[in-house]
């Protein structure tokens, strides 16, 4: 069955669009499934709900557009997928099977309805964004598109713009194909995360375009039990002023089987990322041929081509996560910042190997500088003495560490003398990189802490 909507002369805007595509949406799955088809033309909307069998397409010259004012939006119980505990969606899929939102358009989040600019640096949140939500976290729409506890999802070549919150969430799904997507965030808007797999299986991205101020694509697993598995992500471009290609930091559950693969990273203040906050667990993942910079956006600060950190975050004393075989590989990047291999006392990364990366560095960002001044979560907090450490490649609490044919390429005139390792409980090390050199023929290759 297919159902063709127009938007018509006369039909208000707001609410009652929604209404218009919810029924169709409805009797589309009640006849055992098929396409609702929207033609060109601007659709205010609140929340849609999709039904199992049921795909969605947006024609080319068609928008949803996020209503303005969230009490407009269905009091319907939505589950507690994440610690923002979410008042509302644009599109939700929950308990559904065979769905698909398809098509070449646009959903737009009309972000700057939901936000107030920050007066000071000291209200921005996590030191970088911008803006602030009016009022609760859960007084915008976020996450735009929210896909919950369902199987056999394809989401297809659409654009979404001016997210107010998370974009695209995929929760505690199976079978997922993620495909063609653009997404464009504002670069200083709070939490845009641009794709974010949560407690998801057998989940496959490819050819998106993701521009945003949040992590650009992240993979996590917020629940205690929940188990993230078997996730690909390849063929991508995308561009952060956080995370560009990463793992965590919300992980209670666990994380396992995941390969990133053939994607540039345009710009981001962690091109690669594997961050760990809470007691979960994160094993056996593959970055292989990525290629990019870091240079975030002005004001923005610390810049790590590779980053992996294990901390308690606002936790004193809480139980802290694990990491375990990882695989960097055919890494090249143009950054002015440190590969930071950190783990806090308590904890250890185990089994980490890089082979075969190259960092040139245009200019040198100096961590002793730029370290105390940031106010991140997101800066090995927890390990004091390494976290501002003058050094090529930082390792700290890490066991069987292999690093093989890393390159810096340091400026002709650095400036700042830096070692090409600083190590601190470091054990079973091999370590092969000729052209990891210090800056200065006077300055101590290793140094050991």
């Amino acid at each position: 069955m297919r159902i063709d909507i127009e938007k018509q002369a006369g039909v208000s805007d707001g609410p009652p669009l929604a209404g218009l595509i919810q029924s169709a949406i409805d009797r589309v799955h009640d006849a055992g499934g098929g396409v609702v088809r929207l033609q060109p033309g601007l659709y205010p909307i609140t929340t849609l709900f999709m039904r199992s069998g049921v795909e969605l397409q947006l024609l080319r010259g068609c928008c949803l557009w996020a209503w303005h004012k969230i009490d407009d939006y269905p009091d319907k119980p939505l589950p507690v997928v994440y610690q923002y505990r979410p008042r509302a969606n644009l599109i939700a899929a929950i308990d559904c099977r065979d769905v698909a939102i398809t098509g070449d358009g646009v959903i737009d989040g009309n972000d700057l309805a939901f936000w107030d600019p920050c007066e000071s640096r000291h209200e921005r949140p996590y030191g970088i964004f911008r803006y602030k939500v009016r009022g609760s976290l859960q007084s915008r729409p976020s996450p735009l598109v929210q896909i919950v506890r369902c199987r056999d999802v394809r989401l297809e070549r659409f654009h979404v713009q001016s997210a107010p919150g998370w974009t695209v969430h995929v929760y505690d799904c199976d079978h997922v194909s993620v495909s063609g997507l653009t997404i464009r965030g504002h670069r200083f808007g709070p939490h845009t995360d641009g794709i974010g797999i949560n407690g998801s299986r057998n989940v496959r991205i490819m050819h998106c375009d993701v521009d945003t101020g949040d992590d650009a694509i992240i993979i996590k697993s917020t629940d205690p039990g929940m188990d993230c598995r078997s996730i690909t992500v390849t063929n991508c471009i995308v561009a952060s002023n956080c995370a560009g290609l990463g793992l965590g930091a919300d992980v209670y559950g666990s994380i396992s089987d995941v390969i990133f693969s053939n994607c540039i990273v345009k710009k981001a203040l962690r091109m690669i990322q594997v961050e760990m906050w809470f007691p979960g667990q994160v094993q056996r993942a593959i970055f292989s041929g990525i290629t990019g910079r870091t240079f975030p956006d002005e004001d923005v600060e610390n810049e790590r081509p590779i980053y992996v950190d294990i901390q308690e975050q606002r936790r004193p004393g809480g139980a802290l996560g694990s990491v375990q075989d990882m695989l960097f590989r055919d890494i090249y990047c143009e950054s002015r910042g440190r590969i930071m291999l950190t783990a806090q006392d308590g904890a250890v990364i185990d089994g980490l190997t890089i082979d075969n990366a190259v960092i040139t560095v245009p200019e040198i960002e100096d961590p002793v500088e730029t370290v105390p001044r940031s106010t991140s979560l997101q800066l090995s907090n927890f390990n004091p003495h390494t976290r501002a450490c003058r050094a090529a490649v930082v390792a700290d609490n890490v066991r069987r560490l292999t690093l093989r044919d890393i390159e810096y390429r340091w400026p002709g005139n650095p400036g700042i003398a830096m070692h090409a390792l600083c190590l601190r409980n470091v054990s079973d090390f091999i370590e092969t990189c000729p052209r990891l050199c210090a800056s200065r023929p006077d300055t101590a290759r290793i140094l050991s802490l």
